[in-house]
């Protein structure tokens, strides 16, 4: 690999990197040994002072390289910030003009405010072995307020690195107050013979070695001798075509989505991974965006763009990041493929084909992320296959065929993807040899538009207010405007971006204030965003998305994966409130709760009238549902009317409204409007206690019930909304606990200390939806009848003696 490259890396719980022996110039060493991960065997010898200032933060880095202009790495640097990356690897040679775009890189780092991080990287294949040289170069950014750092030592990564011995690494480490994580090949059993080593990452393991699936056995073999200092690679390709190197290694198996997928398993042992690379066009191991240089000769790059590879990447980083991955609100179907058949003989190619050229498949990949089930189509010219698709990450392949990709997704019978790219066709009779893959994605809207089922006038919708609300804390002059989603583009572009790990909502506010920006928004806990503008077609989220408590003020609330807090310059120093779940104060209608639709038929838990409109919300669907019991809206535009919930499989249980009903209103962004498949429900008002139903008391009750025949834990609850939803069930008892219960049924059981009366005291739990009346107590209920009603408990009979 020549010239001046950047590498992404990512850090998770402290690892040092580790390396597979694969020479990029040439041969590879194949390894697919299977080896049990066990940290009694490891060689290289830990600081414990290292392993417990390391607190479980884990890193992304990424790898760059060629001749830019400052405005170049700006962009760069903005655009891999903006995935979650934290620092780029600065992989350099020893050319003199390297020197400068080091320097350039530095300061359009410091120029950009946002405290992203570098380090260098240095290729020693390509620079003189010159400890001096290299301490000199660390050391002229080693105070730089962009500098990578972990625990106070700068770090220092390489390519190679066997030139300067344990011994002259340690005299850099320590004229450098640094911190070492070295790519170095063939150090496989004799670690403890390099004790200078902080860390050791794998450049190799990024890929497959041979004619098999990228697995963790390459990892597994390394983490046996380094255990948590290993650190390793992903790619999404490699291939190159040059008289001097002329390989392809395995791609297939859908290789970023799958890598990724392994690194979250090593997640506990790994702190640092490495993204390779930003812009090496001449290996076709390149995340960003084709510009600049590409090395004399490279034929395989331009017309085949990987960007699609770091979008999806994203997931992936936030996911490795916090532990858990983050909720999928768009649809997007990411796929990839080589341009002509493996076996095929290009017309005009004199070098022959790569090797490893028999180690791939004629497929098209895909990874489809999928908010709900649907149906997605792959095609390629003749070969075309349909598939069912689930919530999630769905990876998907198809044979090649002779001319263009198409993809699509229909979703309850609507198109929610279809795209054909022009760029791209697949051939069969090649001039030159590619073995790169061209990388595209397709985006579904969020509220895909639907069919009207039945029609109906509305009519004015009542006004909405908040039945529960989250404070969000604002600096004088500052106003919080809400929670809302962040992708890519940025929701506050153009302008600063701050890391922090003590950051709060005062200190965003103020580094955007120093500035002159308008709006400043906190998220992910450390990361301060500024901006004069909000990018027009963001979407607003609820309140509760935004929940990960600020770094440096666990009381602040610094929004959380992919939501961002925003506050607008001038205003009312008090904090302000915004709707954190849907209400309404129409006098016949009260929130129910949010219902999944069933698993039959036509899947539809509310049977009556049905609408759909772009401007919808839970107000307007009232008024259309004004003749019937309930009223539920969905996936943001569309409105159920119906009496009963209990059709078509869908039992009408209230199932959480957080990851299942989060879809803002098409025409109220500020509430919720079900989901894909849930509905949030709203409910006419039942009849009052004191003119129908009695009151019998307050009954014990226990784990086997005395009242069996349904029940449901909302927010909300009061007497009457539980008698109402007993009633319309055709159940004659109902009984309240714990102030948020509701348990319905017509025979009162009698068993382990169930269904016997209690004192009145102990149903002391005021109603979560009205204070001033008692919703039982803990195993206590608040028993109603209806009219006519006679308790009877039912328990077993005691045998006549």
């Amino acid at each position: 690999m020549l010239g001046f490259k950047i590498q992404l890396l990512i850090v998770a719980p402290l690892v040092l990197p580790a390396v597979l022996a694969f020479r990029r110039h040439g041969s590879a060493v194949a390894r697919d040994r299977r080896y049990p991960i066990s940290f009694a065997n490891r060689t290289l010898v830990e600081d414990p002072g290292e392993l417990q200032k390391r607190d479980g933060t884990k890193y992304v880095f990424m790898h760059h390289r060629f001749p830019y202009t400052k405005d170049d790495w700006k962009d760069d640097i903005q655009q891999i910030q903006a995935k979650g990356v934290d620092a780029l690897a600065l992989n350099i040679g020893g050319d003199s003009w390297q020197r400068d775009q080091v320097r350039s890189a530095y300061a359009a780092a410091l120029e950009l405010g946002g405290g992203f991080k570098l380090f260098f990287s240095f290729d020693l294949t390509e620079m003189a072995c010159d400890l001096n040289d290299l301490v000199g170069r660390v050391n002229e950014f080693g105070s730089h307020p962009n500098q990578f750092k972990v625990n106070g030592k700068t770090m220092v990564s390489s390519y190679s690195g066997d030139c300067l011995g344990d011994s002259g690494w340690a005299s850099l480490k320590a004229q450098t107050n640094g911190y070492l994580m070295p790519f170095i090949w063939g150090l496989e059993g004799q670690f403890n013979n390099w004790p200078s080593l902080d860390s050791w990452y794998c450049w190799g393991c990024a890929w497959p070695q041979g004619n098999y699936a990228k697995s963790t056995s390459d990892d597994d073999y390394y983490i046996n001798q380094l255990g948590t200092k290993y650190a390793t690679t992903v790619s999404g390709w490699l291939y190159t075509h040059f008289s001097y190197k002329n390989f392809y290694l395995r791609g297939d198996d859908w290789l970023v989505v799958s890598r990724w997928e392994q690194l979250m398993t090593l997640r506990d042992t790994l702190t640092f991974v490495e993204m390779v690379t930003w812009n090496d066009y001449g290996e076709s191991d390149y995340y960003g965006p084709i510009k600049g240089a590409q090395p004399s000769g490279t034929t395989w790059a331009n017309g085949f763009p990987h960007t699609a590879f770091f979008d999806l990447s994203e997931y992936y980083i936030r996911a490795f990041k916090t532990g858990s991955y983050p909720a999928i609100t768009k649809d997007v179907i990411y796929y990839w493929a080589r341009p002509h058949p493996a076996s095929a003989t290009a017309s005009s190619d004199g070098l022959g084909k790569p090797t490893g050229w028999d180690w791939t498949e004629d497929s098209m990949w895909a990874a489809v992320f999928a908010t709900s089930s649907a149906t997605v189509t792959l095609k390629c010219g003749s070969s075309s296959q349909t598939f069912t698709v689930n919530a999630g990450v769905n990876k998907l392949k198809i044979p090649l065929a002779a001319g263009q990709i198409t993809v699509t997704m229909v979703r309850n019978g609507q198109t929610v993807i279809n795209k054909t790219p022009t760029d791209f066709t697949y051939v069969t009779n090649p001039t030159l040899y590619n073995y790169n893959a061209y990388a595209g994605s397709a985006e579904g809207s969020t509220t895909p538009e639907l069919v009207v089922t039945t029609t109906s006038t509305s009519s004015s919708a009542p006004t909405s207010s908040s039945t529960t609300t989250t404070t969000s804390p604002t600096s004088t002059g500052w106003t919080y405007l809400g929670c809302y989603q962040d992708y890519s583009p940025r929701t506050l572009a153009n302008g600063l971006y701050i890391t922090d790990n003590a950051q709060t909502v005062a200190k965003c506010q103020a580094s955007c204030a120093a500035k002159g920006y308008t709006y400043a928004g906190t998220e992910y806990g450390v990361e301060c965003f500024c901006s004069n503008t909000i990018t027009a077609g963001v979407t607003k989220s609820s309140a509760n998305e935004c929940n990960m408590p600020c770094s440096g003020k666990s009381s602040d609330i610094c929004g959380g994966g992919n939501r961002i807090s925003i506050y607008q310059a001038g205003g009312s120093s008090t904090p302000t409130t915004t709707t954190s779940s849907p209400s309404s104060t129409s006098t016949s209608f009260s929130y129910y709760g949010c219902v999944a639709e069933g698993s039959s038929g036509s899947r539809r838990a509310l049977t009556g009238a049905s609408y759909t409109d772009s401007s919808m919300t839970p107000q307007k669907c009232q008024s259309l549902c004004s003749g019937f019991q309930y009223a539920g809206v969905e996936y943001g535009t569309e409105c159920y009317c119906g009496n009963s919930l209990a059709n078509n499989g869908a039992t009408g249980a209230v199932i959480p409204a957080s990851g299942n009903c989060y879809t803002q209103c098409g025409g109220d962004s500020s509430q919720t409007c079900g989901g894909a498949w849930t509905l949030s429900v709203y409910s006419k008002s039942p009849p009052s206690t004191s003119t129908s139903w009695s009151s019998a008391g307050c009954y014990a009750d226990s784990a086997d019930r005395m009242l069996r025949g349904w029940s449901t834990s909302q927010s909300g609850m009061t007497t009457d909304k539980c008698i109402g939803l007993c009633s319309d069930r055709g159940f004659s008892m109902a009984a309240t606990e714990y102030g948020v219960e509701c348990y319905c049924g017509s025979q009162l059981f009698k068993a382990s200390g169930a269904g016997v009366p209690a004192s009145s005291s102990d149903c002391s739990t005021p109603c979560d939806g009205d204070s001033s009346k008692m919703c039982g107590g803990g195993w206590r209920g608040n028993l109603y009848t209806s009219p006519g009603t006679v308790l009877s408990r039912r328990h077993k009979r005691r045998r006549a003696l």
